[in-house]
């Protein structure tokens, strides 16, 4: 059965559009969102909202190849379940729960491997931006949400992600400079 809101498109191709993407991959939408969340309930509304999503994405997801097509599936399925779980839960980092499953206590050479980054982010910490920092210290210190952190910087939501990840990669760059000098 399709969603309602594939039927409510206005745009007849775009709605035909829509009706066969669903149709040929809304098991691998749901099967994504299921690797994450165990709630039959919760994953049924996140493939709504993924659905949502993508009739938002239809020019451009009209133009990708098939490959691309089902990677941006998948990658929208999996980012909305992960966004989800981190509003739901925000001291939770989704992204690290597979490695704290598989061996919680770090071993002493792992130990050893993050005092030394700690100590080579210490030493780049004055040579990044003061949005870099914000960003950084907002979502691995203070713990808050995308959506928190959009507030406080005034920008999308949806952007937030994208600027942490360049936020995190300034920071690695940053420590190899200061890591090279010495």
């Amino acid at each position: 059965m399709l969603p309602l809101m594939i039927t409510a498109i206005e745009d007849e191709n775009d709605r035909e559009f829509m009706e066969r993407l669903y149709l040929q991959y809304h098991r691998l939408i749901y099967s994504e969102v299921r690797k994450l969340v165990q709630n039959e309930d919760e994953a049924e509304d996140l493939m709504q909202t993924v659905v949502e999503k993508l009739i938002h994405k239809v020019d451009l997801l009209r133009d990708l190849e098939r490959r691309r097509l089902v990677n941006y599936v998948i990658s929208s399925a999996k980012n909305t379940t992960q966004n989800f779980l981190r509003d739901k839960h925000p001291a939770a980092r989704v992204w690290e729960e597979q490695e704290q499953l598989a061996d919680p206590a770090p071993m002493p050479e792992e130990e050893i491997l993050y005092r030394e980054d700690l100590s080579g982010l210490s030493r780049a910490w004055r040579t990044l931006d003061e949005k870099t920092r914000y960003l950084l210290v907002a979502r691995y210190i203070l713990n808050k949400s995308g959506r928190e952190i959009a507030e406080d910087l005034q920008m999308p939501p949806d952007n937030v992600r994208m600027a942490l990840v360049r936020a995190r990669r300034k920071a690695q760059q940053a420590m190899a400079r200061v890591g090279a000098r010495q």
